[in-house]
């Protein structure tokens, strides 16, 4: 035969309709017995939080997390009249809160004596029954990295509204050289910036800053490929810019629609705390089934005295 003539053969004999469809019974044998299921199989994708970076520690007491911040002390011409014994008190910022978000559950349901009947080898029984565990805990990792993200969407719109000028900066989205580079300009400058103390780069108008303690950049997917692609070697690290910034990619920002596509913060600035965290069984007997709850309330903490930048197409 000739590859042509294989290639015919083969586009026949590999039907489409005999891959990932649906259950058809068969019994083509002598015997007409139902052909057996050889195999039976899953392939698990990774449930994961791209965010843990927000993790906070858990809080077992309380549920709010308050933040104060103090000013700097005033700085004033030498007196030797003044009375010494005269206060100076220190001053401060409104303090600000950060409430419990509320509780959620996450439910599932193993039932007794059910899949035994889908399957000949324990090996794939198990894997079926230990899989409706995991899935638990898939969905409350998936559910925590949302919150973080909604977190993200939520800093986004602080920042839009708060009445301080330098902390959205409207830039090309980073789509060839040109606007990669210029994208990664401000970056480096921003982060240089948030090395020493400032004023006007966080959420507090009326706060003087410290230095940050270690920088992260988050990006929205498609950022960051498109600057390793574009932009000269070595302009843009895999894990790190020239300066010290973290990237971290994420597939969205929450609800965010404002053109936003980078998030550049002090890595202290935003975490999510959990307040209670239990898993919880119960037996029903009768129905011959076992319920699962995994039980979570979480605060999350935006800090209003670090410094953030957000960049935006728009």
């Amino acid at each position: 035969m000739t590859l042509a003539q294989i290639k015919t053969a083969v586009a026949s004999y590999v039907a489409a309709s005999k891959q990932a469809g649906t259950w058809s019974a068969s019994t083509d044998n002598l015997a007409s017995l139902i052909d057996k299921i050889a195999k039976t199989i899953t392939i698990d994708g990774l449930f994961a939080d791209k965010l843990p970076q927000l993790d906070g520690e858990e809080l077992p007491l309380g549920k709010t997390v308050e933040e104060y911040f103090q000013d700097l002390a005033i700085v004033d011409d030498y007196d030797d009249q003044e009375d010494p014994n005269a206060p100076h008190y220190p001053s401060y910022q409104d303090n600000s809160y950060n409430y419990t978000l509320g509780r959620k559950v996450v439910k599932t349901t193993l039932k007794y004596n059910e899949y035994e009947r889908a399957f000949n080898s324990e090996a794939e029984f198990n894997t079926i029954v230990n899989m409706v565990i995991k899935r638990l805990y898939d969905t409350y990792a998936v559910f925590k990295y949302t919150v973080k993200k909604q977190m993200l969407a939520n800093i986004i719109a602080k920042a839009r509204a708060a009445s301080v000028a330098n902390l959205v900066e409207v830039l090309p989205l980073p789509v060839d050289a040109t606007t990669g580079e210029a994208f990664i300009e401000s970056v480096k400058a921003s982060v240089e910036e948030a090395q020493f103390v400032s004023e006007g780069h966080s959420l507090n108008q009326g706060a003087t800053i410290g230095a940050a303690e270690g920088m992260l950049l988050i990006v929205k997917k498609g950022v960051k490929p498109a600057l390793e692609v574009q932009v000269q070697a070595g302009a843009f690290q895999l894990d790190k810019l020239a300066v010290p910034a973290e990237i971290v990619v994420v597939d969205d920002f929450g609800n965010d629609a404002t053109g936003a596509y980078a998030i550049l913060m002090d890595r202290r600035m935003a975490r999510l705390h959990p307040t209670y965290t239990a898993v919880r069984e119960q037996l029903n007997g009768a129905g011959d089934f076992m319920n699962y709850f995994l039980h979570t309330e979480n605060t999350a903490f935006i800090s209003k005295n670090t410094y953030v930048k957000i960049y935006s197409a728009q």
